[in-house]
């Protein structure tokens, strides 16, 4: 099948930037993940943020594939995981829907400046200014025609 979704993965210091967009199925996941997998810095402590602000919501089986990605990423010296979503009704749906609810190493944000706030005080300094994809944000928001 066509993946579906959009991505960009970096890696600044120890912190896995990755922003998503769209709407993604199972294949667009599982490629999510293999990229991840492959440029996560496993061999020192890390954290990751993701930014979600474009991402428009994912089947039940993609969703339950983050909880894998989870558990791999904190298998894999993962310390903590910061979450961008747009609105609080994406946020509740994905802690339901990955088991995020109540795991101290995951937080949710509806601002960038927020996560970044939370990961500089876990040891993982990074500044909004810092981000780099805000091309690949401003090219994948949804109102883009």
């Amino acid at each position: 099948m066509k993946i579906h979704g959009d991505w960009e993965i970096t890696v600044i210091r120890q912190i896995l930037v990755r922003s998503t967009a769209g709407i993604f199925n199972e294949e667009g996941t599982l490629a999510v993940f293999k990229e991840t997998q492959e440029k996560a810095p496993t061999l020192l402590p890390w954290a990751g943020l993701t930014n979600a602000e474009n991402w428009e919501m994912s089947g039940a089986n993609s969703l339950q594939m983050i909880r894998g990605m989870r558990i791999w990423a904190f298998e894999n010296n993962c310390v903590c995981l910061a979450l961008v979503l747009s609105n609080s009704l994406k946020q509740k749906i994905h802690q339901q829907q990955t088991n995020g609810i109540n795991d101290p190493r995951i937080a949710y944000f509806s601002k960038l400046k927020d996560a970044c706030a939370w990961l500089s005080e876990r040891g993982f300094p990074i500044t909004e200014d810092e981000y780099p994809h805000r091309a690949f944000l401003e090219r994948t928001r949804p109102n883009n025609s």
